[in-house]
This record gives C-alpha cells, sequence and structure tokens, in this order.
C-alpha cells in the first residue's frame, strides 16, 4: 500500500501555524526576559513638603504626587514590565521637574508658596498639559474638577495676577497715548517755523 502524502494546501496551514507558535515562542521569552530588567521604584524621604492649606493639599496629592513627590504609589502595573520602565521613566522625570517633598528647600520661603506657584506650576495646569492625558484614564481622580481649579485659583492668586496684568497694559496703552499725542504736538509746532523759513 502506498502512503498518501498531504496537499500542497494541508503544508501550508501547517507551515503557518509552526510560524505562529515561533513568534508567540519569541514574544513569551522577550516578556518574560523584560521582567528582570531593573526598575527603580524607590520613594526617598521627604525632605521638604510643600506647605499649603489643607483643601489645597488634598488636590495637589490626588492630582499631582504620582509623578511630583517622593510619595509615588507604586501600582500593580507598575510591576510589569515594559510599563514598569515607561512609569518609572515618568516619575523620575517629573521629579527632576518639580518635586513638592523637596519645595520648601528649593523656593525657600513658606510666604512665597502661592506665588511660585503660580509661576511654576499653573501654566502647565491652565493649559490643561497636567495632569498628563495618558496618566487620566487609570487615575480619574486625579482629573481636576471647575472646584478644584478655583481652589487652586484662589490660593495663588490667579485673579489678583491677572488684575496686575491688565492694569499694567492699561498703563503702557495709556503712555503710549501720550507719547503719540506729544510728537503729533511736537509735528505742529514745527510746521509753522518751516513755513517762516520758507518765507
Amino acid at each position: 500500500m502506498s502512503k498518501t502524502t498531504p496537499d500542497n494546501s494541508d503544508r501550508a496551514v501547517k507551515k503557518k501555524t509552526s510560524f505562529g507558535r515561533k513568534i508567540l515562542i519569541v514574544i513569551v521569552v522577550l516578556f518574560l526576559a523584560a521582567q528582570l530588567y531593573p526598575v527603580d521604584r524607590t520613594n526617598p524621604e521627604v525632605v521638604a513638603d510643600i506647605i499649603a492649606p489643607d483643601n489645597v493639599k488634598s488636590i495637589l496629592k490626588r492630582a499631582c504626587y504620582d509623578c511630583h513627590s517622593n510619595e509615588t504609589k507604586w501600582l500593580w502595573y507598575s510591576y510589569i514590565s515594559p510599563g514598569s520602565i515607561l512609569i518609572a521613566s515618568d516619575v523620575h522625570e517629573g521629579r527632576d521637574v518639580l518635586n513638592f517633598s523637596t519645595w520648601t528647600d528649593d523656593y525657600a520661603d513658606e510666604e512665597d508658596t502661592p506665588e511660585m506657584f503660580l509661576d511654576v506650576c499653573w501654566d502647565a495646569i491652565e493649559s490643561k498639559e497636567m495632569p498628563l492625558w495618558f496618566y487620566l484614564p487609570l487615575h480619574p481622580e486625579a482629573v481636576l474638577t471647575d472646584e478644584d481649579i478655583n481652589i487652586l485659583k484662589a490660593w495663588c492668586g490667579v485673579e489678583d495676577s491677572e488684575e496686575e496684568d491688565e492694569e499694567t497694559v492699561d498703563q503702557d496703552s495709556e503712555e503710549s497715548d501720550e507719547e503719540e499725542v506729544a510728537t503729533s504736538d511736537d509735528d505742529t509746532e514745527a510746521k509753522p517755523a518751516e513755513k517762516v523759513v520758507q518765507e
């Protein structure tokens, strides 16, 4: 009896299945190897935490502290590579840019804190650059509500700052108008003199 051989279609299916298994094995091996990559998830000591009213501090802890303090909450997914590598990198970069746990060392006097917060943080909050958009789906509690924004604005004096800017603009505008009037008067006085010289 002669043995039957599989047709071409059966061979193609087997090749695809074999190739798919090899790819899957490679992915699993790489995934397991990535878990061995060392990731720094330490929280250094809090040495000079920002001093602010309780309602302000509560907002900052909820929306900012995971990336901008030494009190990061390392959740379960921050222990799984490659996500753990990206998360740790974001946290360390965030601390380098701004760290509320070293605030009073970086910005000195407690009395200057609201003003310094306005200068250092407010633009990123107002433009919705912070908190980062890709951070919010996994941390919905970090979304800043209108009430949160109003509390922060009142504390750091955003409205006062805007009023000062408006006053400065008005003052500059008045000075510019006065200069134009003075220039116009000088031109008016110069014209009769030119006529006299011509005569």
